[in-house]
């Protein structure tokens, strides 16, 4: 680790050195290329010798250079390499910006599944920091990265994001964009023979959305529509349940969303997901109460709390 360090120590002197270089031949972009190799290879050393945060600064110099090159790929890269250094690091801020301007980098190249990477690597950061005032900028990320990915016709990465951007934005109660999201989900479930059977598990979150954020027209709307769209949705618990708790929120029949919960949590246990969207639903009914165990089951829980969503087929 000494001998990188050193490597790395002197391959960044070497590179400003570069930059001092006169050449009456011109060739002035010469002496950036042969520095931003320099840095580069700095960058390298100092990573083997886990010195994160020289490794993070190294990059970020390499990346000056490469500017005065015009050379947008090679920048990117190495924003991108200086943010997962700075990540090791643990310098959330210099590791947020160097994943931004690589998103933005990209994006200008028009390298869309670069940019969508770097857009994603930001928003796993910034949800993984667990700052909830900083979680819209995740949301925001994770949506940059969808949009890029849709863009280069990946749906299943594209999926991926927009199910973080469905997720956080329910934690944080914008219920319209989770609607959206979960809605896109399911209509894109359809599309594939082995998508398909998860559509059911969108579409029911997508339901429970609408009655948490007090529209029950359009839950009973969307309901009608998803029915339509997916044959294997109506007769099933699921459905059963959605059905139940429109009713019981349009005639503010508070026992009857007991009953449906309770119902559908004898049969098929519900999850802290399901359970947290629920309680949701409850405060729109004054003094629902939810089967005891299941809100024993959602005590303490964040809708962040499950490492994915849970299969309700």
């Amino acid at each position: 680790m000494a001998a990188a360090q050193k490597k790395a120590v002197d391959l960044m002197a070497k590179g400003e050195k570069c930059l001092t270089k006169f050449s009456f031949f011109g060739g002035g972009s010469q002496k950036y290329e042969d520095a931003a190799e320099c840095f580069q290879d700095a960058g390298k050393m100092f990573v083997l010798a886990k010195s994160f945060d020289e490794a993070g600064k190294a990059y970020l110099r390499a990346a000056e250079m490469f500017e005065k090159t015009k050379s947008d790929f090679d920048t990117g890269s190495v924003l991108t390499r200086a943010g997962e250094a700075f990540q090791k690091a643990q310098d959330t801020r210099q590791c947020s910006e160097a994943y931004r301007r690589a998103a933005d980098v990209f994006a200008g190249a028009g390298k869309g599944n670069m940019a969508a990477n770097a857009s994603k690597k930001l928003a796993e950061l910034i949800e993984q920091d667990d700052d909830e005032d900083r979680l819209p900028e995740a949301v925001e990320a994770y949506q940059q990265a969808t949009d890029f990915y849709d863009a280069e016709n990946q749906p299943r990465r594209a999926d991926g994001c927009r199910e973080k951007v469905a997720t956080i934005s329910a934690r944080l109660g914008a219920y319209d964009d989770a609607i959206t999201q979960f809605d896109a989900l399911g209509r894109s479930a359809l599309q594939s023979n082995l998508g398909k059977f998860n559509a059911k598990k969108w579409f029911t979150y997508s339901v429970l959305c609408c009655l948490a954020r007090e529209d029950l027209v359009k839950a009973q709307k969307l309901l009608g529509e998803y029915a339509s769209l997916d044959y294997t949705l109506v007769g099933t618990r699921e459905h059963d349940l959605l059905e139940a708790l429109c009713a019981a929120c349009e005639s503010q029949d508070e026992e009857a969303v007991a009953t449906a919960a309770a119902e559908y949590d004898r049969v098929k246990r519900l999850d802290p997901w399901t359970t947290k969207l629920l309680l949701a639903v409850k405060d729109t009914c004054a003094s629902v109460e939810l089967p005891e165990p299941v809100v024993e089951a959602a005590a303490g829980l964040k809708l962040e709390d499950a490492d994915e969503l849970p299969d309700l087929t």
